[in-house]
């Protein structure tokens, strides 16, 4: 299996009537809302990732340690969990924006904004920065030639042919969330789609037909257990999961079922819990090793992450606490602000330095559950310090512009989730 610590750009932090993944609002001004609880989920999603691509013990001698190492193998959904949060969010600003004079510029130029800056300026430190003072890894030098997969957003289509980047492995979901961030406006631009929001839903369904097609396909030919994992095609229907759940909180008529769950987020929280129980039992814990798993376990595992999303912002929206509190603790808010550079960082970090420490020190991280938590509680400090010094000394500078591409009003209010549900 390719790297699989791969996760979608992460935002600083989500405001207005419905925020991005990877930053601040891009919704109307007029309704400006915040979801802390989903800055929590964000923080939640970047601790799997880094779980799971830091881990690195094999020993399953006691209960904790198998514990822990299913905490590993498993990580890997924290991915999924990303995307459909940015299908959530995403889908949510461009419904509510619809109607604005500025509808493709004012959205492409906001993520323009928040994602390149920090991708592009880790990818010319590595191969134009760096190189002019002599300084080239191993894994730059493997690159060489096929950088130009990572400068155009096309890594995940040539991984599973290995063509795949040593230095940048993980960069795959960010090439999967830029493919969406440019065709899914240009899809809800269309006629029958800014006229109705059940139109919408309509076409994600649709769309994550087609990826669950995809996805049978590969795994009945036994050879495309790569493709599965890495291509859009076979990963976009969690994107598009994530957007029927945002159009369904704007349907001027909920269904009765639906307006209950919305009106109390717990159901929809053990909703989630629920699917997520009989993903793991009908899939054996989510396992690539098997045709379900490969299959409609990403489908499950996406339905189950919509669900507790959508709990979590209705839970914001009506000023709910019990559980979801625990959510907007400060500490896992700040993780999910700062996630999208600490996802950038922790593979060159882990390989460049995290690794030649851990060999130097002769720390046996493969038996000693300690020293695995150690380490990866450390690099999540580190990590973080980093993304905050990014942020408020690079990034901060170019999110400033985008006060420049507000959406502009309507001809009519946009759609937001009403607080009445």
């Amino acid at each position: 299996m390719t790297d699989s610590s791969a996760a979608p750009a992460m935002s600083a932090a989500n405001t207005a009537s419905m925020t991005t993944l990877t930053g601040a609002s891009d919704a109307n001004p007029r309704h400006p809302r915040h979801f802390p609880a989903l800055d929590g989920l964000r923080g939640i999603a970047i601790l799997m990732v880094l779980v799971h691509q830091l881990g690195m013990l094999d020993d399953r001698s006691t209960i904790l340690n198998y514990l822990f190492g299913y905490a590993i193998g498993t990580g890997w959904a924290g991915v999924q969990l990303f995307f459909v949060l940015s299908g959530f969010l995403i889908t949510g600003i461009l419904l509510d924006t619809q109607k604005s004079t500025n509808y493709f510029s004012g959205f492409y130029a906001r993520r323009t904004l928040r994602i390149f800056p920090l991708y592009y300026g880790a990818l010319a430190l590595a191969f134009i920065v760096l190189p002019a003072f002599g300084i080239v890894s191993s894994g730059v030098e493997k690159d060489w030639n096929q950088q130009i997969w990572l400068w155009t957003y096309l890594v995940n289509w040539v991984e599973p042919v290995g063509i795949g980047s040593h230095t940048f492995p993980h960069f795959w979901s960010l090439a999967v969330e830029e493919q969406f961030y440019l065709l899914w406006p240009l899809l809800l631009a269309l006629p029958i789609y800014r006229a109705s929001v059940a139109a919408c839903i309509r076409l994600c369904v649709m769309v994550a037909v087609i990826s669950l097609a995809a996805r049978f396909i590969f795994a009945w030919n036994g050879d495309g257990r790569d493709e599965i994992y890495l291509l859009t095609i076979c990963r976009i229907d969690a994107l598009v999961i994530g957007a029927a759940f945002a159009a369904l909180m704007r349907m001027p008529e909920l269904p009765n079922v639906w307006r209950r769950i919305v009106a109390k987020p717990t159901q929809s929280l053990i909703a989630g819990f629920s699917v997520a129980i009989v993903g793991v039992l009908v899939t054996h814990g989510f396992s690539f090793e098997n045709f379900l798993g490969e299959t409609i376990g990403f489908t499950l595992l996406a339905l189950a992450f919509g669900l507790v999303i959508m709990a979590a912002a209705c839970a914001d929206l009506r000023s709910i606490d019990g559980v979801f509190q625990l959510l907007r603790l400060a500490p896992l808010r700040s993780l999910g602000k700062y996630s999208y550079a600490m996802y950038v960082f922790h593979k060159p970090l882990h390989d460049l330095l995290g690794r030649p420490l851990l060999v130097k020190l002769r720390v046996d991280m493969a038996h000693s559950l300690l020293a695995e938590l150690l380490y990866i509680a450390g690099s999540v400090v580190v990590l973080h310090a980093l993304a905050l010094l990014s942020y408020h000394l690079f990034e901060k500078h170019f999110l400033n512009l985008k006060r420049f591409f507000i959406a502009k009003p309507a001809s009519h209010p946009p759609r937001t989730v009403s607080r009445e549900m």
